[in-house]
């Protein structure tokens, strides 16, 4: 762990957003470090449906979780973001008072940036020190634009929850609804800022498949609108 950039408690988060860039991370690591979910919370602002898998129904949660023998990470995962900007804020607020009744001094959420640019990562404080720390350890600064969603929100708001922020944005074409790539960059970026060990191989296994399954589907002939009866309510 970096305590030369970050305090003694550190979150990394990823809620889902464009290429599912943010939540994938957050959810590869959680599962390469062997985290437990020990808080959940859900919100009304939650799109009116529930997940299911394998038969079983649940509302649509957001999850944290903590590594076995080791006090001083969390990691930050959700099904879902709020469809609406007051939703958002409260969703927001709820999390960070959670992080701060645990003794979080740093949140580094991570999520998409849509560009041309060579950067495959971009990366905001939300002070000046912070933002040159993180620079210095080799992450070029965003210089001015937005970082909308939750993923944005959860940092701007860290300073009235007594935390620094930091946002990690991996680049993204926008056009995959799961960008592997991105979210592998992204990965090897908080791991190097903060010293963790994590392999991202079973990532470019999946990348692999990932680009057969869609060349196979450029094969097949399009179905039409009319050929599809069956739908979710």
């Amino acid at each position: 762990m970096s305590q030369r950039i970050f305090g003694p408690c550190i979150c990394i988060g990823g809620m889902p957003g464009i290429g599912s860039v943010g939540k994938v991370a957050a959810d590869y690591i959680g599962t390469a470090l062997e985290c437990h979910t020990f808080q959940l919370m859900v919100s009304t602002g939650f799109p009116p449906e529930v997940p299911v898998e394998d038969g079983i129904a649940r509302a649509l949660q957001v999850e944290l979780k903590a590594p076995g023998g080791r006090d001083d990470l969390l990691i930050l995962t959700g099904d879902a973001q709020p469809l609406k900007p007051p939703h958002t804020y409260n969703l927001a607020g709820e999390i960070l008072k959670a992080l701060a009744s645990y003794e979080v001094t740093d949140l580094i959420t991570l999520a998409a940036y849509v560009g041309s640019s060579e950067e495959r990562v971009f990366g905001v404080a939300t002070d000046a020190d912070l933002a040159l720390a993180i620079e210095d350890g080799g992450v070029t600064l965003l210089r001015d634009g937005i970082v909308g969603g939750l993923n944005g929100i959860l940092v701007g708001l860290c300073p009235s929850y007594g935390m620094r922020g930091v946002c990690l944005l991996g680049k993204t074409d926008g056009e995959r609804a799961i960008d592997l790539a991105a979210a592998e960059h992204l990965i090897g970026a908080a791991s190097d800022l903060l010293g963790l060990d994590i392999s991202t191989e079973v990532l470019g296994w999946a990348q692999e498949m990932s680009k057969e399954d869609e060349d196979e589907e450029k094969k097949r002939p399009r179905r039409r609108p009319e050929d599809d009866r069956a739908g979710y309510g």
